[in-house]
């Protein structure tokens, strides 16, 4: 039958009626009563969880109603104005429908009576009766409404900038909270409240989150990441996740506070930070089905910008490509690695070092309420030039000076740095001696404006690969959901570290840490049931290289001439000249660079060549001044590496006062 006709016998379908979301979120900044200490995120606090719960709440819900008020938004927070909308959504709302109500600010309880009040912008605090919203209040007017779900989210334990904790003038009302709307929830079977904390604990608010950190991770879970699989987004869930990361992201916070402490008190420092205490998010409700409060499309949680950058200048080790994967993999970095194949120069070393590190003008293209994490591996020599000035060398013959590194970092733009300077010691002038290590490790510190975590090893040239090692082995262990931050990674590589090397007279882990707003993680917790998708890794590296030779940073990509590499070594061993013949394309030039030279560069398979001076050239029509202008070179590298920087046409090299003949 046509819509709109209809027999007298006919009987008239009733139309469905959709339930309605009903929305009331109320944030307090400044209070006019001086007596009671100002917020500072409140009102965002309000304004983002108004964002996250529109989203994920519509498509469940094709009706909503909402009511904001804070500081910044048309009506002020004020206590005649949030009573008058409430009893306006309490009287309109229908059975079928869902009320949830938002505090964050300062709640306070009546000395006399002991209740609790919600404190709006225009309470005073000598009169809580007749200025303040009594909890009570509220709830007889959500009782009294007949709606099915009502929800109740309170912030209302601020530390106002540790003033409750430092005075007694502001009573916390988390226990009288608790019993209230305990009292409540027995009477319904329709009501859930979520507290920011438990008894006699407060609500932190963290500066590096621009929130509180319960609204913080109450937005998060709304926004996906507290979502199952189906990315449907559960009261339930939704508690479970903002409890677990408030709780993880407190102890990343004290863990980071205890190491910093540790530093300070090393240098005699007397100043330390205070840990922050326990807040454990607290659910109140009885009797409650499986409550959904909205669902969202099933998208790979979103995590702040992670930039890594790994240089292996040394050896063309495996174990540096292996680190990068785990980075890439776990620690979930977008990675760049150098070098590539063919020809890396100092020029493209030390833009991409600048890149990495945004020195330059770029804008940050990232949410500004969360930081951005860069990590950058170095893996060379210590050195010195001849003026005295350190350095590091990289491929033999790229010099990093330690006062050009610590200018790009210090004009980094990043927040949170992680740098990590891998030295073998056989590579280092002064051998056994690792003081240049420490001097480069208190010479980068950045102040404690910026976060920066730095860890430094060197280890002796018969086990080259240990620190590497450690730092993959630790990062696959701490692969958990709940991340991994550098101050428990600090640990256990210290841990890892004296197991490794019981025996052995190794030189100890240098590391350092600053930054007491934020937390570092190396390995990110991923919430939720959902993985995080990582794009496939894409070291941008080409392992063939067609008719061009393998040079010496290809050793790694250089397979099938192992026997012939093993027998040139054997060769050597017992003779001070060796020449490589053959025909044009037969690959010497690849079993020279890729194979022999590279094996000399690890000293393992003759002890000390590790130190001898291997230099590569082209005899040319005049092959006497061409050997004496590339042994000639070595003085120019030093004096370019004493000035700390590089430019276009810059010709460097790298000389050794080893006693072994040249090869």
């Amino acid at each position: 039958m046509p819509r709109g006709l209809a027999t007298s016998q006919s009987t008239q379908t009733q139309p469905t009626i959709s339930p309605k979301l009903w929305l009331l979120l109320v944030g307090v900044n400044q209070y006019l009563n001086e007596q009671l200490p100002c917020l500072r995120y409140s009102a965002v606090d309000c304004q983002v969880l108004a964002e996250a719960l529109t989203s994920a709440t519509q498509e469940l819900f094709t009706q909503k109603e909402i009511k904001i008020f804070h500081d910044f938004a048309d009506q002020l927070p004020l206590l005649d104005t949030v009573r008058n909308n409430l009893q306006q959504i309490t009287n309109a709302a229908q059975p079928s429908d869902t009320i949830l109500f938002y505090f964050s600010g300062h709640g306070m309880l009546q000395p006399s009576t002991q209740q609790a009040f919600l404190c709006l912008a225009d309470t005073q605090k000598d009169n809580l009766q007749n200025t303040g919203l009594a909890v009570k209040e509220l709830l007889q007017l959500l009782g009294n409404s007949g709606v099915q779900n009502q929800l109740v989210w309170l912030d209302a334990c601020h530390s106002g900038g540790m003033t409750l904790r430092s005075s007694g003038d502001l009573l916390n009302p988390t226990p009288q909270l608790v019993e209230v709307l305990q009292q409540r929830a027995a009477k319904s079977k329709g009501f859930y409240a979520l507290l920011s904390c438990d008894t006699d604990q407060q609500s932190w608010e963290f500066p590096e989150l621009g929130h509180g950190v319960f609204t913080y991770y109450l937005m998060r879970g709304l926004r996906g990441d507290a979502a199952d699989t189906q990315g449907v987004i559960s009261a339930d869930g939704l508690y479970r996740y903002v409890y677990h990361q408030t709780l993880q992201y407190i102890d990343k916070t004290n863990q980071q506070l205890r190491l910093i402490n540790q530093q300070k008190r090393g240098k005699g420092d007397i100043q330390l930070y205070s840990e922050y205490p326990l807040q454990t998010p607290k659910r109140i409700v009885e009797g409650i089905g499986e409550l959904i409060l909205g669902a969202i499309p099933a998208i790979a949680q979103s995590l702040p910008p992670r930039t890594a950058l790994v240089i292996e200048g040394i050896s063309n080790s495996q174990t540096a490509l292996d680190f990068s994967k785990v980075l890439a993999g776990a620690g979930v970095f977008e990675l760049e690695y150098l070098p590539r194949s063919g020809t890396t120069t100092a020029r493209e070393i030390r833009e991409t070092i600048k890149q990495c590190l945004r020195v330059a003008s770029q804008p940050l293209r990232h949410n500004p309420e969360e930081p951005a994490t860069v990590l950058l591996y170095l893996r060379g020599r210590l050195e010195e030039t001849p003026s005295g000035e350190a350095a590091l060398v990289l491929l033999d013959d790229i010099w990093l000076s330690r006062s050009w590194l610590r200018q790009q970092l210090r004009r980094s733009q990043i927040t949170q740095q992680i740098i990590i300077l891998d030295c073998p010691v056989g590579a280092q002038v002064g051998a056994y001696s690792c003081t240049p290590l420490q001097e480069w490790v208190e010479d980068l510190q950045l102040g404690s404006e910026k976060g920066q975590c730095i860890i430094a090893a060197a280890f002796a040239k018969d086990n080259p690969e240990l620190f590497a090692q450690a730092l993959i082995n630790t990062l696959k262990a701490g692969c958990q959901p709940d991340g991994l931050s550098v101050a428990a990674w600090i640990s256990q590589l210290q841990v890892y570290l004296a197991a490794q090397t019981q025996i052995l007279l190794s030189p100890p882990l240098y590391s350092w840490l600053s930054g007491t707003q934020g937390v570092i993680e190396i390995i990110p917790a991923i919430a939720g049931v959902r993985s995080h998708k990582t794009a496939a890794l894409d070291l941008r590296i080409c392992p063939y290289r067609g008719l061009k030779a393998f040079n010496e940073e290809d050793a790694q990509y250089f397979y099938g001439r192992e026997s012939l590499t093993q027998q040139l070594i054997a060769q050597l061993a017992h003779k001070s000249f060796l020449a490589v013949v053959g025909a044009s394309g037969s690959g010497k030039s690849s079993v020279v660079q890729a194979g022999l030279i590279a094996q000399l560069r690890l000293g393992k398979q003759l002890p000390g060549s590790d130190s001898w001076l291997i230099k590569s050239l082209r005899p040319g029509a005049r092959p006497l001044e061409a050997l004496a202008r590339r042994l000639g070179e070595s003085r120019g590298a030093f004096e370019q590496g004493s000035r700390g920087a590089g430019g276009a046409g810059e010709d460097e090299g790298v000389i050794s006062t080893s006693p072994h003949p040249p090869i």
